[in-house]
C-alpha cells in the first residue's frame, strides 16, 4: 500500500469517523473502500477506451483506397477530394514542371 495524506472538512471527517466506528473499521479502511467504489463506477469509460485502443486491428477485406484523402466525406458527408497523386495516375492533370 501507498501512504497518503488527505484533508477533510470537519463535518465530513466527523461523519466518516462515525460510519467507520459503526462498521467496526478504521477511517483509513472506510476511505479506501469509498475510493475503490468511486473508481469502479468511474472506470468503465476509461476501460472501454483502453479496450478499444488495445483491440486487434481490423483487416478490412475491401479497404477504401482514398480513405485518408476523403476523411471529411466519410465523417461529415463533404464532397470527395481527389489527390494530386490520383490525378497524376489517371492522367487528368499535367505535371507542374511540364507546364512551365
Amino acid at each position: 500500500m501507498h501512504r497518503t495524506q488527505i484533508l477533510l472538512p470537519p463535518d465530513v471527517y466527523r461523519r466518516a469517523r462515525a460510519v467507520a466506528q459503526r462498521k467496526g473499521e478504521s477511517l483509513g479502511s472506510l476511505v479506501r473502500e469509498a475510493l475503490a467504489d468511486y473508481l469502479a463506477r468511474s472506470a468503465p469509460e476509461a476501460d472501454a477506451i483502453e479496450s478499444f485502443l488495445l483491440a486487434d486491428a481490423y483487416d478490412d477485406p475491401h479497404p477504401e483506397p482514398n480513405l485518408s484523402i476523403d476523411v471529411d466525406h466519410h465523417l461529415y458527408g463533404a464532397q470527395r477530394r481527389v489527390s494530386d497523386e490520383v490525378k497524376r495516375q489517371s492522367g487528368s492533370t499535367r505535371s507542374r514542371r511540364g507546364a512551365r
